[in-house]
């Protein structure tokens, strides 16, 4: 199977509630001095990827964070969404994780945030997959002369994917990324774990043209040399 798409997830920078404590969901909050820093950091991994699409969360937070790795890559258009925001907290937003007591009943249900998030995925990046898919078979028949896969196998390598960022929220990626593995959409590349979800880690997933995928990383941080938030307050336990 050929790669066709390369999809990088990074968490936004810090944020003061981050450091605080403090539960923000959807709360438009901006990432603080560390938070920019993280993003710098991330830009400088992420340098030399020739992103072809890129998507965040349009809270100020993830949007900021996207807007600083695209510096590196001028000719990229951002496309901000709802869609990528955290899960709604209700009542809870603007309180501490530490006495945050029982759910309130304006929580949003975990089934719609799935919901949400697995249709971002399905119109968004799985549609990137059926073009790219289609591209391939495209270049493979013009340079064969045939769709038989076994006269593909030498020519696979040339075919370039699409890199696409995705900038979004910690509860966001790792309820997307859970699931995508759950439902057996991606499997996981041998050593990886499915942990804790760090400010401006980068997790990335291999898509191939039959829309299956691999996680190759999760919440990766070597770029990193910073100080970082050990706990998400926006994840309910």
């Amino acid at each position: 199977m050929t790669i066709v798409v390369k999809v990088y997830i990074v968490r936004h920078g810090e944020t003061e509630e981050n450091r605080q404590g403090i539960m923000q969901g959807q709360l438009d909050t901006p990432l603080n001095a560390a938070g920019v820093r993280q993003a710098e950091l991330a830009a400088d991994a992420l340098e030399d990827v020739p992103f072809g699409a890129a998507y965040s969360s349009d809270l100020q937070r993830a949007k900021k964070t996207a807007e600083v790795i695209l510096e590196r890559h001028p000719d990229v258009r951002l496309e901000t969404t709802e869609a990528l925001r955290e899960r709604y907290m209700g009542d809870w937003q603007g309180g501490s994780v530490y006495n945050r007591g029982d759910p309130p009943a304006n929580l949003e249900p975990i089934v719609d945030f799935l919901a949400r998030s697995m249709k971002w995925w399905n119109d968004t990046i799985a549609r990137h997959v059926q073009r790219q898919a289609a591209s391939l078979k495209k270049e493979l028949t013009q340079d064969t002369g045939t769709q038989d896969d076994s006269e593909w196998e030498d020519e696979r390598w040339e075919f370039e994917p699409l890199h696409i960022l995705v900038v979004s929220h910690g509860g966001l990626i790792g309820t997307l990324v859970t699931n995508l593995v759950g439902s057996r959409k991606v499997e996981v590349a041998e050593g990886v774990t499915i942990g804790r979800c760090f400010n401006a880690s980068i997790s990335v997933i291999d898509m191939n043209e039959s829309g299956r995928g691999v996680l190759i990383s999760y919440a990766d941080t070597t770029h990193l040399n910073v100080d970082l938030v050990q706990e998400n307050a926006d994840v309910q336990q």
